[in-house]
């Protein structure tokens, strides 16, 4: 068993008495021998310019002793060499002439640079157990990073101890705090709701729920969101909204129901372009219209209240603004405002084209044991449909499928669709089911699938493509044609209607 203990600790000129390790493994230079190959190697591969920043403003953290070994008479630090590194600079900027000035003027902001001249270190016994240390710490599990909501309840718990957004600004320089502290307080508000379906509110207090909050950031990052809820966040870290907490619940139901059912997600809200995104803000404007409650330009709803929480990456100051750091404090990893890349401006970088998605993700989608193996097995080709080659054919079958599965949802609680009026001539068809379906919701069923298959219905909430009426051309009007992106649109516009009645 590794005891580190006993291993004496010396305190060393960072220029004279220490020299960098030639084998780390950081390094991309090939068995570099020369320290000043080495260190240009540190600041170009491992942003050791980063921590010259975080060194200069916030101070150098003693939580952790960097380790060295005498090596031919000399000390030569095995573990800490990015640390040493920016030590070494700060003392000489020369030695990293491409950093130099910016190395420079971040010195410059230390009161003393000589009294980081010298730096406290353990020494090993060996390169043996240099090594078992080396391994625990970068190889192991030792400490547990932490996770987006825990990073946003640290900041949140510094504001609820009565500290100002400007004062933590100030005392953590190199982190985007305006980030994690708008996120605490928008997880906080969607966790305030009370919401109607008692699964959603226990669904709040589970790791799934934790999991998919950087689902929800793809949603509260995003303009189109913030300028339809006026949701901001002042330069004291005070979040206003524009819509009433009625309304916002409407909002919120909408959300935490999708992601419960899992067709919110990551992979569906993959770009802003999605269909699954398109679905839901055209969704979320329906709520809002039918409301009345348009949002103004000033935000007028202060939210309050709140506890700790956490999300992801906010905007502040405004709807759809980016975070940024406070004047003259670059981000972590940047260099210092207004200075050049390390190796002077870099050109763009050219996005490389997505994939297209081809087929639907139906992952979620499982009928039940005592559904007619038809239908089974309609699904199961459904999902292997090439969407992006067969866009029509897919619309054709995405129509057969709800069709059968609104009806084998009713055989299965016994329910004849036929009986309850809703039939021509005898024969039940889409819209019969559809309008059997949405009395069936409006008098038992979850409130929230109502818009939902009023939408699919009439086409109220969403483009004709995401029509039943659209569902009824590609069956029965032989000029009618779908693209791809519209097949898309259709599945994310029933995929809520599909995981209901998949559960009769």
């Amino acid at each position: 068993m590794l005891d580190t203990s006993n291993w004496p600790e010396v305190e060393l000129d960072v220029l004279k008495e220490v020299q960098l390790d030639p084998k780390n493994v950081r390094l991309e230079v090939a068995d570099a021998k020369v320290e000043a190959d080495i260190i240009e190697d540190l600041f170009v591969n491992e942003d050791a310019l980063g921590l010259v920043e975080g060194i200069c403003k916030v101070g150098y953290l003693t939580h952790e002793t960097p380790v060295v070994l005498k090596r031919r008479g000399k000390y030569v630090m095995v573990e800490g060499n990015r640390r040493l590194a920016a030590l070494k600079a700060i003392q000489n900027p020369m030695l990293v002439p491409d950093y130099q000035a910016r190395v420079a003027s971040l010195a410059a902001l230390l009161p003393d640079r000589s009294v980081l001249s010298k730096v406290r270190v353990m020494v090993a016994p060996n390169q043996t157990e240099a090594d078992q240390l080396i391994a625990a710490i970068h190889t192991g599990n030792l400490r547990r990073a932490w996770s987006p909501s825990r990073q946003a309840a640290f900041f949140q718990a510094q504001i609820d101890a009565g500290r100002k957004l400007r004062e933590l600004l100030t005392r953590y320089p190199t982190i985007d705090v305006r980030k994690f502290v708008f996120r605490a307080h928008i997880i906080n508000l969607f966790k305030s709701v009370q919401y109607d379906e008692a699964e959603l509110q226990d669904f709040l207090a589970t790791k799934k729920w934790a999991r998919g909050l950087s689902t929800l950031a793809r949603i509260y990052e995003s303009k189109e969101f913030l300028d339809l809820t006026g949701l901001a966040m002042d330069s004291d870290g005070n979040v206003t909204k524009t819509l009433s907490d009625a309304v916002f619940k409407d909002v919120a139901t909408a959300i935490v129901r999708g992601m419960y059912d899992e067709n919110i997600n990551t992979r569906s809200l993959n770009s802003v372009s999605s269909p699954r995104y398109t679905q839901l803000m055209k969704e979320l404007r329906q709520i809002v219209a039918d409301a009345g409650d348009t949002a103004p330009t000033d935000p007028t709803t202060p939210i309050t209240g709140t506890t700790p929480g956490g999300g992801d990456n906010p905007p502040s100051g405004g709807p759809g603004a980016k975070p940024t750091p406070p004047t003259g404090a670059p981000g972590p990893g940047e260099p210092p405002s207004g200075a050049p890349g390390p190796t002077g401006p870099k050109p763009p970088r050219k996005r490389p084209a997505k994939k297209k998605l081809r087929n639907l993700d139906l992952g979620q989608i499982k009928a039940p044991a005592s559904y007619p193996e038809g239908l089974k097995l309609l699904l199961g080709e459904l999902s292997e449909v090439d969407v992006q080659k067969f866009p029509n054919a897919t619309f054709l079958m995405l129509r057969a499928v709800l069709e059968k599965s609104i009806k084998a949802y009713a055989e299965a609680r016994s329910i004849d669709i036929k009986g309850s009026g809703n039939n021509q001539n005898g024969r039940v068809q889409l819209g019969h089911a559809l309008d059997w379906l949405l009395e069936h919701v409006k008098a038992s069923g979850p409130k929230y699938l109502v818009q939902v298959i009023e939408g699919v219905r009439t086409g109220k909430l969403v483009t004709y493509t995401n029509s039943g009426d659209s569902l009824n051309a590609i069956n029965h009007n032989h000029h009618f044609l779908v693209d791809p992106d519209q097949a898309f649109s259709m599945w994310a516009s029933i995929d809520s209607i599909m995981r209901y009645v998949m559960k009769p």
